[in-house]
């Protein structure tokens, strides 16, 4: 396909997609027809549509998560209001007049996996074993995206009131025209993310070559993970271990950093800059990303309302690498903060997608809640020797002692690894719903003065664990019910 080609096809999408922010209907995506896909390579370059399909906009559950607090200085001039409401666990983080969220970025890929999937069979060029291959990486991102709305706007998995539970509508065609949405259950759009998930496997691309394509390693971590929130441990761990072998099917750079090596001179990440910290800025050179899926985040770079609160900070050893992503001070000030908070920078960017770090660290919780302690803990350690120096590494004798203390030691090495990231946020609606680890989620935000004073704090009810649908989906589907 010539450039000139690709480039129509992008911009009849754009105008699709401008048409759909006007008309404000949901899934008004791309008026049926506009996007023209006959070839194959036309559907694999749809495929690489890096702007709609690799980039998620928004942070809210960066600011959703219990490991952070807020700074009072900077909370109110430094946050958007759909920040500051997600922060606070507001019962509607989006206004009335809001036409973009989290909903409708996740529906527009969900378009495209769609178109990809219900045509590419038919395309002209290419042999069988190239359309389904393509077809098996549609299946796998539609898996994807229907994994994260599920986990957004439906109650978090329990098998005893999963078929009853609301969840999210299932479209299965691309069809910009469908103008009635039915929210399937939650036990439905799960049966719907394994089904997609165990089609696409086998035909997957087994060689990774670039961090924005599916391929077999991140399609099974993906399981894997669908697994570990189902509470499936048994079933997620051989499909974790396949995906830490598949790491090695690269022709790109893939697998963890040493942060001893990495932040230190001769480093990557060296010097660190005492504005914007560590340089690690290039999501698509990042070798721990398998499948990208990127999110902005000023959380993690310049912003200096939210920071890490007391009790996280005290889960961190003094020579813990990761600290040097994390500074003391707020942007441009000569105060730090009080209480040892500290604020996220060096990175910019958060990974909702599939990472190396989340699935060695989800195999090790798999093989801790099924009694392999031994192989677990030795399995953090070697995980742990690549954050800090090996002394300091070493898993305390307490945390050992039982399967569950150990658990709850991963639980928190995941808070360690992935603070202000996002992804603690989907832990949090994991564990709130398993009795054994519940009392492991925090419930309240609160916002400190300078002085560390506690100014306001919020409380997160058992309801906002579910995102409410946001008010302009249900202006144009009036039928369809909304959240508690």
């Amino acid at each position: 396909m010539n450039c000139f080609k690709y480039h129509k096809i992008i911009c009849l999408l754009c105008c699709g997609l401008l048409f759909a922010a006007c008309k404000k209907k949901f899934l008004d995506i791309d008026p049926k027809g506009y996007l023209i896909a006959q070839k194959m390579a036309d559907y694999d370059l749809i495929l690489n549509d890096v702007g709609t399909l690799s980039e998620i906009t928004s942070v809210s559950t960066v600011l959703m998560s219990d490991e952070v607090a807020a700074s009072a200085s900077y909370f109110e001039s430094d946050t958007r209001l759909t920040h500051q409401n997600a922060f606070k666990w507001a019962d509607d983080i989006y206004p009335a007049d809001a036409i973009r969220s989290e909903f409708t970025m996740f529906s527009q890929q969900l378009y495209l996996y769609n178109k990809v999937i219900n045509e590419v069979l038919d395309s002209k060029g290419g042999d069988l074993t190239q359309q389904k291959m393509l077809r098996a990486e549609a299946l796998a991102g539609r898996a994807y995206v229907y994994w994260m709305l599920v986990n957004l706007y439906g109650k978090p998995y329990q098998s005893e009131t999963a078929a009853s539970d609301l969840g999210v509508p299932l479209l299965t065609i691309a069809d910009a025209t469908q103008t009635k949405f039915t929210r399937a259950t939650v036990q439905q759009a799960y049966d719907q993310i394994l089904a997609d998930l165990n089609e696409a496997l086998p035909d997957l691309p087994v060689k990774i070559t670039n961090r924005v394509r599916m391929t077999r390693a991140a399609g099974e971590a993906l399981l894997g993970k669908v697994y570990v929130f189902m509470g499936k441990f048994d079933l997620a761990l051989p499909l974790l271990d396949k995906a830490i072998t598949g790491l090695q099917q690269t022709s790109i750079d893939l697998g963890l950093y040493d942060f001893n090596k990495e932040l230190l001179a001769g480093g990557i990440w060296y010097p660190i800059n005492s504005f914007t910290g560590p340089p690690r800025t290039d999501a698509f050179k990042d070798k721990e990303i398998l499948y990208l899926k990127r999110a902005t985040n000023q959380y993690y770079y310049l912003l200096s309302a939210l920071v890490l609160n007391p009790q996280t900070i005290s889960l961190f050893s003094p020579n813990d690498q990761r600290l040097k992503f994390f500074s003391p001070y707020p942007l441009a000030a000569a105060k730090p903060y009080p209480l040892g908070m500290r604020r996220a920078y060096g990175k910019g960017y958060s990974n909702m997608g599939i990472g190396v770090a989340d699935i060695y660290l989800l195999r090790a919780e798999c093989r801790s809640r099924m009694g392999d302690t031994g192989t677990a803990a030795t399995e953090l350690l070697a995980f742990r020797k690549n954050r800090m120096p090996a002394s300091e590494a070493l898993i305390p004798f307490s945390a050992t002692s039982n399967k569950v203390a150990l658990t709850k030691f991963i639980l928190e090495e995941r808070m360690r690894e992935f603070a202000v990231d996002g992804l603690r946020w989907f832990d949090m609606r994991r564990l709130v719903a398993d009795p054994e680890y519940a009392a492991t989620v925090g419930k309240s935000h609160l916002v400190y003065d300078d002085n560390g004073r506690v100014v306001a704090s919020y409380v997160l009810k058992p309801e906002r664990f579910t995102l409410r649908l946001p008010l302009y989906i249900l202006a144009a589907n009036p039928a369809m019910p909304q959240n508690p």
